[in-house]
Formats: C-alpha cells, sequence, structure tokens
C-alpha cells in the first residue's frame, strides 16, 4: 500500500530527497567558519536549484497534475527516471567541467514537460490557467541549461535560478495561495474560466498571458530595464490575484506565513530593481525567504491533506518558529554583502540557521510523508 502511494503520489518521495540535497547544500557553507576558502559554487548550485528545487516542483507537479486533469497517475518508471536524472546531476556536479551540470539541469524540466503533456493530452478537464506559467518557466528552466552549456554560463544563470523558478512559482501560486489564504472569490473566478469545455488556451484571459509575456520578455532587455518590468509583473500578481494586501481570510499560522512568503517574493523583486549593486544576494533573499520557505509552507498543506487530513496541523506554533528562522537566515546571507571582510563567516552562519530551521519542520512534519488519507 504506501510503495504503491510513493508511485501514484510522487511528492512522498521527492519531498524528503529535496529536503536532503537541501541540506547538503547548505551545510558546504559550515566549513566557512574555520577554514575561510572558497566552497565549491556548481555543486552548490546544482543541490539548491536542481535538487532541491527540482525535487519539490516534481513532486508536486508529478502528484498535482494527474490529480488537477484527471488522467492517469505517474508511473513507476517516470519517478524512477526523474529520480535518475536528478542524482545523476549530483555525481556530475563534482566534475571540473560545469556544461555537463547545465546539460542534466536542462534534462529536469524536459521530462517533466514529457510528463504533463502526456496528462494534458488526455485530460478530462482543464487544469488551472494559471498552470500555463509553469509550461513557461519549465521552457526557459530548459533554454537557460542549453545556453548556459554551449554559449555562456553568467549570462542566462538568472533564466534558471530566478526566472524560470519564479514563473512556476507564478503559476502554481496564483492558484494555491488565494485558495489557502481563503479567497474563495478568486478561485470560484477562475474556475468559471478554466473548466469550461474548450482548449486550454482559451481559458487563459487576455491581460494574464500579457503578465507571462511581460515577464519573460524582461529576461532579454537587460537589467536595467528588465528588472523594473518584472517586478512589475510580480507586483501585479500579488496584488491582483493573491490579494496580498489583504489579511488571510482563514486565520492559521500556515495562512500567516503563506502571506509572508508571498509579500517576501514581491519585495525581493521590488528591492532589486533599486539595489543593483547587490543582485546576487538579493537573489538569495528570493530564494531563501520565496523558493525555500514556500516550497516547505506547501508542502505542509500537501502532506496534511494527502496524509493525516487534520487541519490542525497547519496551526501549530512550530510554524512560526520555522518561519522566522528562515527569515533570520536570508538576512544573515543577505547583510553578508554589506560586511565584506566576514563575509564567508556570514555564509555558513546562515548555513547554520537555515539548517536549523530544516531540520525542525522535517522532525513535525515530513514523518507524513508515510501516512496515508485519513489516518
Amino acid at each position: 500500500m504506501i510503495t504503491s502511494q510513493f508511485v501514484k503520489e510522487p511528492y512522498r518521495l521527492f519531498f524528503p530527497l529535496g529536503t536532503l540535497l537541501l541540506l547538503c547544500g547548505i551545510l558546504l557553507w559550515v566549513p566557512l567558519i574555520w577554514t575561510g576558502e572558497s566552497y565549491p559554487v556548481e555543486l552548490h548550485r546544482y543541490l539548491m536549484l536542481n535538487g532541491f528545487t527540482g525535487c519539490f516542483i516534481g513532486g508536486f507537479l508529478m502528484t498535482a497534475v494527474p490529480k488537477f486533469s484527471q488522467t492517469e497517475s505517474a508511473r513507476v518508471l517516470e519517478v524512477a527516471t526523474f529520480a535518475t536524472i536528478t542524482m545523476m546531476g549530483v555525481a556530475v556536479a563534482h566534475l571540473v567541467d560545469s556544461r555537463f551540470i547545465y546539460l542534466i539541469s536542462s534534462m529536469q524540466p524536459a521530462f517533466l514537460l514529457f510528463f504533463l503533456f502526456r496528462r494534458i493530452t488526455k485530460r478530462k478537464v482543464n487544469p488551472p490557467y494559471s498552470f500555463v506559467f509553469i509550461f513557461v518557466g519549465l521552457f526557459m528552466w530548459i533554454l537557460s541549461g542549453l545556453l548556459s552549456c554551449f554559449i555562456d554560463q553568467e549570462s542566462f544563470k538568472y533564466l534558471h535560478y530566478e526566472g524560470a523558478i519564479a514563473c512556476i512559482i507564478l503559476g502554481v501560486g496564483s492558484r494555491l495561495i488565494p485558495g489557502i489564504l481563503g479567497h474563495v472569490e478568486i478561485v470560484a473566478a477562475q474556475r468559471a474560466s478554466y473548466e469550461r469545455p474548450v482548449s486550454i488556451i482559451k481559458t487563459v484571459p487576455l491581460k494574464f498571458a500579457l503578465l507571462g509575456l511581460a515577464f519573460i520578455v524582461s529576461y532579454f532587455l537587460g537589467e536595467e530595464r528588465g528588472m523594473p518590468l518584472r517586478s512589475l509583473v510580480v507586483i501585479i500578481v500579488g496584488v491582483f490575484y493573491w490579494k496580498l494586501w489583504k489579511a488571510p481570510k482563514e486565520k492559521t499560522a500556515l495562512t500567516w506565513c503563506i502571506w509572508f512568503s508571498s509579500w517576501m517574493i514581491a519585495l525581493s523583486f521590488i528591492l532589486k530593481s533599486f539595489w543593483t549593486e547587490g543582485l546576487i544576494h538579493i537573489g538569495h533573499s528570493f530564494f531563501i525567504n520565496g523558493i525555500v520557505l514556500l516550497s516547505f509552507l506547501i508542502a505542509t498543506r500537501v502532506l496534511q491533506s494527502h496524509g493525516p487530513q487534520d487541519k490542525n496541523l497547519e496551526n501549530k506554533k512550530v510554524l512560526y518558529v520555522f518561519t522566522g528562522l528562515v527569515f533570520l537566515a536570508a538576512a544573515t546571507r543577505v547583510s553578508a554583502f554589506l560586511m565584506p571582510d566576514h563575509y564567508l563567516k556570514h555564509l555558513a552562519y546562515a548555513s547554520i540557521v537555515l539548517s536549523f530551521a530544516v531540520l525542525i519542520w522535517s522532525t513535525k512534519y515530513l514523518r507524513f510523508v508515510l501516512s496515508v488519507p485519513g489516518k
């Protein structure tokens, strides 16, 4: 029973694996307290982006899309293939030539697109129209890997660790976040659009499609013009689709923490428009306060709803502690830029705080990957 659930609901495998890879990626910083030497950047980047983020994205999509589209669940070969690609990249990330890392990086979204298209073409109902952003994000992920592999690594890295992942967050978040926060009127309006018996493209409102196009174009305009444009897109999505200017209607520890994380995503984009000298450092604010924090919070809902189905798990005070520690880790990482004499040590301090936060969450919630619905 449990083994079959790991295949039908791949998050049960990929959430723990992603958590482990995240810890491996951030703990690379800890020796910097004593050695003061540089750390393996390529390995760290792969573990964080393709390891942790890839596993959480893959686990969520391979579980959610079959349910949203009412198609077949994931198969053993599909789950094994994605896991193999991911772990193959971990091995390759230890090599000197980083081009192979980017090549494998492109294989992850390529496989996820294959998985999604197999379900979408056989769908019984349309998935949420905001999921179009997911396809855009996966294409950007593939493009960033190929361009980095064969042309220039530095020029296209933002396409992956910011653009592609932000697209996926905007796509998934525009359906899940208002629903979790209790804004049922937004969900109802979306469902009225995408549940019509028409093609997926026709369910996407023109204004939402234009937002997606503007977001993509912003990454090819240069930072001076592109950053304000993509910040504007994120603000519009946050205001009109996520209703961040309103407090959550459903008030629990989980909803308040998701609301906070969503604001941190918007603010990180806004800050990057003004603090151009610290782009890479503000980018870590987006990654830690946005990607890491939001991934674990959404995972909390997934684990609860697919496992014990106990809403009390979403109102545990430990979620506030977890969120506070993640924010502290992000603040420590960003502020390292302002203290160049202690820069490497601050990376290590941020690593320790973030690791502590992840271990606290894992101890409380990760065990529910073994729970079957209602138990």
